[in-house]
Order: structure tokens, then C-alpha cells, then sequence
């Protein structure tokens, strides 16, 4: 740029000048400039944040907190608080009533809580609610509420593989589960339920509070509706009069909650069993002096907790009193450990290979640790046994014949549960403190001491004591009257060695239970097993009934394959939505009937006489709950183990019964199955583990110091409280059952003839010998299975027994098959029997016997 002349450059410069005198106009001289003033910068505006919804008050009566998983809001007017068990079947039944009450009522107006309540008998419950309550605390309510509807609808696939795989498909992350779920780490909240539900009065599941409101089972949709519309109400009403909404739950639940029960003054203990029990030792194990004047029989399961927990009590014994007493062991693993019978498969398997020896070091290592395979093999190694052979002893359940010989002593001296002992033929149950075994150990030291003074043999003292023993009780028996072509059926053929007749319902759980084991049966004996469906829908399934006459249309239309076809769709599905009106079309659909006809017998009632036909014989038999069974004349009742099964198809198979196989008491035969009860009042609706009515899977009714059979699930519906009514008179008038007389003849034999016996009339006879307890005293008219005349003895007759009769007594009961319920009595002399040895002729005095039921 070339230089500007001067003149130039004056004149930029005195432009510049007058352009920034410009823009400072306004400007003050320096002297007058104010110091700046601090520029104070507003506050940020605060983020604009909702106002917390107020939480609820926890409550005191039944108090709920976030620590539960809960569905719906937490302000919602009426809450349900339920403690349930993921392998109890009523739970599982009245999740589907909360599945409706959620859709009537939704989210805003009802809230649902969860509280574990695992019962000790569902071997698989308490370990799913540890997954449950483990996925809560991974995932979250939403992931809790996946898992539960996996778990509730899989029931029998309740396994660790199972709850990873439910899981992961709720949205928790497999490795995290696995870590916390092998870790228990949240074990104490299932501890911390259980404790809240007993301190609220729970004792079985399901128990919901409605607003605090309790109901105990699986309850109608109905019966909730009717308390949530009340809660509902009272709820406005809190409302209206200025309670706040957070403190509605609280309110209305202490308001609702009734005072809990008193504790009941402890019982009086039970008196003291003196008995002496027939236990032969019969080549079980024998650990001690063979000729101890002592001999402790011991029941165990090596998966028993109790069992364990004894087992240092057993060996202090044996060290205290050494060759005063041996050790015999018995087997009776319980249904519900997994691993008890391949551990009792090892032990008798090391008996095999090396003797009674290696049979109690094997007992040694089994009662303590783990048995899986894999434990079980080591345990083998270590024993020096043949590997492989006790791998495939195991798997082949090698000695399992001689485990049922022992379960079924058991079963015969009511030794249910596990530790159980018979010291000398006396009865000691659980796991006892030391000073129970010594006390009753040093009172039969004494009576062996005199047995031997007087010139038994040392080693003969047992044979002595168990030569007066009782025997344990024999199966009950019923007179059945035989099925017809109108009653369908399935296995064998009409006619087979052994028909079981099955009542049934077809809204009883276990009855849906049990089929699986009915199918294990007629498999079990291919061609010599038939079993007949009769039709006994309880009071308190509503649904039941239709359901019967839709399964005899079934059969009508298509024989028995359409039966049993209806049959597997009703007990699939026993909610509304498969034993509904619209349901049942459904499955007559499916299977090919004629919807037209099968709708028409339904409306009509076409087939309502058969099944009150089948309802009245059973009420003839005395058979009050679902499923019972007769077994050609034997009675069982309950869904039962097969075993049991098997025990009276063997019995009921052969040709000639053997006399001492009479009839149990109803009482004792009360506490045999455990039942699936009803309330006395009420519909039955739970399992129960006690004798009294039950709604739900109920706890307490085992004993404190061992695991019971007793305590497990109940496996029986039933009609009415208590399982049969006491033996009575009969009905003066009636039909005689399956074609016998209707004045009830019997037939008594003695010399010089037999005697027939109208009801109310007598016989004696000279007295020739003294009779045993269960020997055959009296038979009424052959029936059950084979036909015949009064005073028959073939095949199908029930005789009497003379259970409480003991050596030279002059008093006591006959107790008379079921179908006969008459009150039978001796008052003196001797009956006439049969025994082992042979044909005895007794004394009778006084019998009265009463005509058929």
C-alpha cells in the first residue's frame, strides 16, 4: 500500500478521534468512574419434579412393605396379602382366582402381595422360593411375577435347571442368579416370611388377608369378589371421612384383623405306648452281641434330618450299654427324599458284596454329607466294593424287594415316620433325648434278667418277649359289590385276578395325582389288573358332577377309550376353564363325540342316576373322601404310593386269603392315608397334614422329632371331617348288598355244626382253645368279587377280626368289613378262630350282629 501524504494522516487521525468520542458519550471522566458493581447471576431454576406419591402405611395387623414383591399400585384401596408354597396344589389353584380378580378389579384398585410360606413335607418348595424371592431381588417385581406364573405352572418341574431357565426368561442374568441362588443369600427372607405368617395365625397354604380380612384355602372367585367389593366400600368411606390414602391400608387392616388365637395349652402327653410289638428281625443287619438281652430295631431313611440328628444317640447307647444290646437296622426311606432309597440300595448292596460289617461302615459314611451318584460311588470305592456292580445295583434297585419287606412292617406297626425304634418290641418314635432310650433300656435289662432267672436262655430273651407279641394291624378290608359293563374300565379284561375300584373326582387334585401310579400298576401286572372308574363328585366341587355325567356321555357315545379319552381332558385342567359348561363342549369336540347329543345329555341330566347310584354305594361303604380304592375286598384310601398298591393287588391276587388278614379299625385306618380333608362345615379344599378338616397344604401335624409320613401332603378329598363314621347299627331297612339277605345272616362255626346267625340272635360252643388277636371269627355272605352264598368262604369274602382280643380275655370288639356296619361284641367265653396251626373251635359267648349297611 503506498505511503499517504501528511495531510492524510492528520486528517485519519482527527476522524478516529471523533469517532470514539462518539461512542463513549455518556461516558464519565475517570475521576468519576464507579467502582463495578457485583453482577449477582440468578439461581438456576430448580428441575420442576413431581411430587412423590406418598407411600403406604405399613400396617401392624398384617404389615406389607417394599421388601414383597406386590402387583398393582401401592395406594390401591385393597390390598391381598398371600402366603402360599410353589408345590402345594391349592396354591397353584387359587393363583388362578387372583388371575381373575386382577382382570375384574385391575391395577388402581387392588393390590397383591407375596409371602413365601414353604411347608417342610413339599421337598421342592422351599428351594423355589429361594429362585423366587432371588429373582426379586435381580430383577425386580416384574421379573418375580414371570417367574411365579413359571413355577405355578410347571409344578412337578420345581428343580435348579429349572428355576436358572425360568430365571433367565423373566430377565435375570444366569451367572448372577446362580451365584445368589447357590449362595442362599436370601435364605433369611423365606425365614424371616415364615415367621410372619405363623405370628398371624398361618398354619397352612394358601392363607390370604383381604384388607386383613383372613381366608384360609383356595376359596370361589366369588367369595373374594364379595370381600373386595366390601373392602372396597369401607375403603371409600375412610375416604370420605379425611383418611388419608396412605393410611387407608393400615386402618382398615388393623380394623379387619381378628386378635390372634391364645396360645393352646400344651397337651398332655400322650400315655406311654406299652405295648410290645411283633418286630422280627428276619436277616436285616445286626450291629452288637447277637445273643444281647436287648435288641433296639431301628426304622431309618438316610436322608432323614431327624434320622442324622439321632444317630450320635444311637452310638452313645451301644457304647453305654455294650453286649447288652444290639443294634438292628430296618429301611423306610420316605417318599419325599429323593436320595434315600439308592443310599438304602448301597448299603444293602455292601451287605451283599462283604457282609453286615461293610453294611455299618456304609451306614457310617450315608448318615452324614451328600448322596448323589456321585457320592455314592465314592462312598463305594472307599468301601472296597465292586464299583461298577454297586452302580448297577443301584440303578437296577437290586434289593428293593427286601426295602419294601421292611416299609411294609413298618406300615403293619405304624412306624410312619422316620427315626422310629422298637426297644424289645416297645415303641419309641423320633429322635429322643438319650434318657427316653436309657429309661426304657434299663426296664427291659430287668425283664430279661428275670426271663433268665427263670430259665430262658440269654440269647433267646428276644424270642421270648416277641413270642406273646403283637402282631402289626392287617389291611382293612370292604365288601364291594362287583362292577358291571355300565361301569367303563381299563387294563385287563372283566373278570381279571384283581379289579380295583377307583372312586373318584374329577376336581380332586389327587385324583389327577394318582393316575399316574394307577397306569404304573396295570403295567405292572399286564393282563391281571383291571381298574373301574365309579363317580363320587364331592359337595364341595361345584364342578365335579357335570363333569361325571359329561364322562358317561363320553363313554356312552365311544366306549371306554371315550371315557378315558374325557377323563385325561378333565383332570388336566380342573379350573373353570376346563371343567366349565363351554369347556366340556370343548373336550367332547376333541375327541369326536357328537357336541348335538353330548349338550342334550347334559341339559337333560340323562346320566345324573348313575352317578348318584355311585355316590350312594359309596356312602354304603362308608367311603367318605377321593380317590378311595377297593382292591378286590381290600380298602385303601388316598393317593397312595405304589407300593402300597402293589401290597394289596398281591394280596388281593391270591387264591386262598389267609385268615389272619382281617379287617383294620377305621380308627387306626384313619391315621393311615394321609387325606386331602374337608372342613366339617365347609368344602374340602386342602391338603392337610393333621386329623382335623384343612382348606389348604397345612404344617404341625408331624412330629417334632422326626420326619413323618403323616406330615406329608394330604392325598385324599374327602366329604365330611374324620374319614369314616364309627361302626353302628346298621339301617333297619335297606338293600341287602351285592345280592347277600337283608337280615344280615352270618355263619359261625362250632361244634357239633355251624350255626347260622340272624341279627340280634347267639350261638356258643364249648371252649377248645384260646383265640389270636386277628384270627377269623365270623363271615357274612360272599360278595365282592366272586359271588357266592352265606356262610361261603371262597374268594370275596371278608371275615371278621378280633383285633383287640388278647390271650384268656373275656371281653372285646369284632371289627366287621366296611359295607357291614353293625355293631358286633363279644362279652364272654372264647370265639372260635383259625390259627396258624390249624382249625380251633372257641367258646362264644354273646355276638350280636347287625344286618348289612
Amino acid at each position: 500500500m503506498p505511503a499517504l501524504p501528511p495531510f492524510s494522516r492528520l486528517f485519519l487521525l482527527l476522524f478516529l478521534w471523533c469517532f470514539l468520542a462518539a461512542c463513549a458519550s455518556g461516558a464519565v471522566t475517570p475521576s468519576a468512574v464507579e467502582r463495578p458493581k457485583t453482577v449477582v447471576l440468578p439461581a438456576p431454576s430448580p428441575t420442576v419434579a413431581v411430587a412423590a406419591e406418598p407411600e403406604p402405611e405399613p400396617g401392624t395387623a398384617v404389615p406389607v412393605t417394599r421388601a414383597e414383591p406386590w402387583w398393582g399400585e401401592p395406594l390401591a384401596p385393597v390390598t391381598l396379602v398371600v402366603w402360599g408354597d410353589f408345590e402345594c396344589p391349592f396354591t397353584s389353584r387359587h393363583m388362578a382366582t387372583l388371575e381373575q380378580l386382577k382382570q375384574a378389579y385391575g391395577p388402581d384398585r387392588l393390590r397383591i402381595v407375596w409371602r413365601h410360606f414353604p411347608l417342610a413335607f413339599h421337598k421342592n418348595a422351599r428351594p423355589a422360593h429361594l429362585a423366587a424371592e432371588t429373582v426379586f431381588r435381580l430383577g425386580g417385581a416384574e421379573a418375580f411375577w414371570k417367574f411365579h406364573r413359571l413355577a405355578f405352572a410347571n409344578q412337578r418341574a420345581l428343580t435348579p435347571a429349572s428355576f436358572e431357565a425360568w430365571a433367565a426368561e423373566a430377565g435375570v442374568d444366569r451367572a448372577a442368579f446362580r451365584a445368589a441362588f447357590d449362595g442362599q443369600r436370601h435364605a433369611p427372607k423365606i425365614d424371616r416370611d415364615l415367621e410372619a405368617g405363623q405370628s398371624v395365625g398361618i398354619h397352612g397354604t394358601p392363607a390370604t388377608f383381604v384388607n386383613g380380612v383372613f381366608v384360609s384355602g383356595a376359596w370361589p372367585v366369588d367369595k373374594f369378589r364379595t370381600l373386595v367389593d366390601e373392602q372396597l366400600r369401607a375403603a371409600e368411606d375412610l375416604r370420605r371421612s379425611g383418611v388419608p390414602e396412605e393410611r387407608v391400608y393400615a386402618a382398615l387392616s388393623e380394623q379387619n384383623k381378628a386378635p390372634a388365637p391364645a396360645p393352646k395349652p400344651p397337651s398332655p402327653p400322650a400315655p406311654e405306648d406299652t405295648t410290645v410289638w411283633k418286630v422280627p428281625v428276619d436277616g436285616s443287619p445286626i450291629r452288637g452281641n447277637p445273643g444281647a438281652p436287648v435288641t433296639l430295631v431301628m426304622f431309618s431313611d438316610f436322608e432323614c434330618p431327624f434320622c442324622r440328628k439321632v444317630a450320635p444317640t444311637v452310638d452313645g447307647l451301644e457304647k453305654k450299654y455294650g453286649a447288652q444290646l444290639r443294634v438292628v437296622f430296618k429301611h423306610n426311606p420316605l417318599p419325599f427324599h429323593r436320595r434315600a432309597e439308592p443310599a438304602a440300595e448301597l448299603a444293602l448292596e455292601a451287605k451283599a458284596q462283604k457282609g453286615d460289617a461293610a453294611f455299618w461302615k456304609a451306614y457310617e459314611l450315608l448318615k452324614t454329607g451328600p448322596l448323589e451318584d456321585a457320592d455314592l460311588a465314592a462312598h463305594a470305592k472307599s468301601l472296597g466294593l465292586d464299583v461298577a456292580r454297586a452302580q448297577r445295583a443301584i440303578a437296577a434297585r437290586r434289593h428293593a424287594a427286601r426295602i419294601e419287606r421292611d416299609q411294609r412292617l413298618a406300615d403293619d406297626l405304624q412306624a410312619r415316620g422316620t427315626p422310629h425304634f422298637f426297644i424289645n418290641g416297645r415303641r419309641l418314635a423320633g429322635a429322643q433325648p438319650a434318657e427316653k432310650f436309657e429309661a426304657l433300656i434299663d426296664e427291659q435289662i430287668a425283664r430279661a434278667a428275670k426271663l433268665v432267672a427263670a430259665g430262658t436262655p440269654a440269647a433267646k430273651v428276644y424270642d421270648a418277649l416277641q413270642k406273646d407279641a403283637r402282631a402289626g394291624d392287617p389291611p382293612e378290608r370292604i365288601l364291594a359289590p362287583a362292577p358291571t359293563r355300565d361301569n367303563p374300565g381299563k387294563g385287563a379284561k372283566p373278570g381279571a385276578k384283581v379289579t380295583i375300584q377307583m372312586f373318584a373326582d374329577f376336581e380332586c387334585p389327587f385324583c389327577m395325582r394318582v393316575q399316574a401310579t394307577i397306569d404304573g400298576i396295570i403295567a405292572a401286572y399286564p393282563g391281571k389288573v383291571r381298574v373301574v372308574f365309579r363317580h363320587l363328585p364331592l359337595p364341595s366341587h361345584s364342578r365335579a358332577p357335570l363333569a361325571a355325567e359329561a364322562s358317561i356321555e363320553a363313554f356312552r357315545q365311544k366306549g371306554e377309550a371315550g371315557f378315558w379319552a374325557m377323563a385325561q381332558r378333565l383332570w388336566q385342567d380342573q379350573s373353570e376353564n376346563g371343567l366349565g359348561r363351554e369347556a366340556l363342549e370343548r373336550h367332547a369336540a376333541a375327541i369326536g363325540l357328537d357336541v348335538a347329543k353330548f349338550g342334550a345329555a347334559l341339559d337333560s341330566g340323562a346320566h345324573r342316576a348313575a352317578v348318584e347310584a355311585d355316590r350312594k354305594l359309596a356312602e354304603r361303604l362308608h367311603i367318605t373322601g377321593t380317590p378311595s380304592f377297593a382292591i378286590n375286598d381290600y380298602f385303601l384310601g388316598g393317593a397312595q404310593s405304589t407300593r402300597h398298591f402293589k401290597r394289596l393287588v398281591d394280596q388281593g391276587a391270591r387264591p386262598a386269603r389267609s385268615p389272619h388278614e382281617g379287617v383294620a379299625s377305621r380308627r387306626e385306618q384313619a391315621r393311615g392315608p394321609a387325606g386331602c380333608s374337608a372342613a366339617g362345615a365347609g368344602p374340602a379344599r386342602g391338603s392337610a397334614t393333621g386329623a382335623g378338616p384343612a382348606r389348604g397344604s397345612a404344617i404341625g401335624a408331624g412330629p417334632a422329632r422326626g420326619s413323618a409320613i403323616g406330615a406329608g401332603p394330604a392325598r385324599r378329598c374327602a366329604a365330611a371331617a374324620g374319614s369314616a363314621p364309627a361302626a353302628g347299627p346298621a339301617p333297619a331297612a335297606g338293600p341287602a348288598p351285592c345280592g347277600g339277605r337283608p337280615d344280615g345272616i352270618a355263619s359261625v362255626r362250632g361244634p357239633p355244626a355251624r350255626v347260622e346267625l340272624r341279627a340280634g340272635r347267639y350261638a356258643e360252643s364249648r371252649i377248645t382253645d384260646r383265640p389270636r388277636a386277628g384270627s377269623d371269627v365270623a363271615r357274612y355272605p360272599a360278595c365282592a368279587q366272586g359271588g357266592g352264598s352265606p356262610g361261603d368262604e371262597g374268594r370275596g369274602v371278608s371275615p371278621f377280626t378280633a383285633r383287640s382280643m388278647a390271650r384268656g380275655s373275656t371281653a372285646g370288639d369284632l371289627l366287621p368289613p366296611r359295607g357291614y356296619p353293625a355293631a358286633v361284641q363279644w362279652t364272654s367265653g372264647f370265639v372260635r378262630g383259625d390259627s396258624r396251626r390249624g382249625r380251633r373251635d372257641f367258646r362264644t359267648g354273646p355276638i350280636l350282629l347287625g344286618g348289612p349297611g
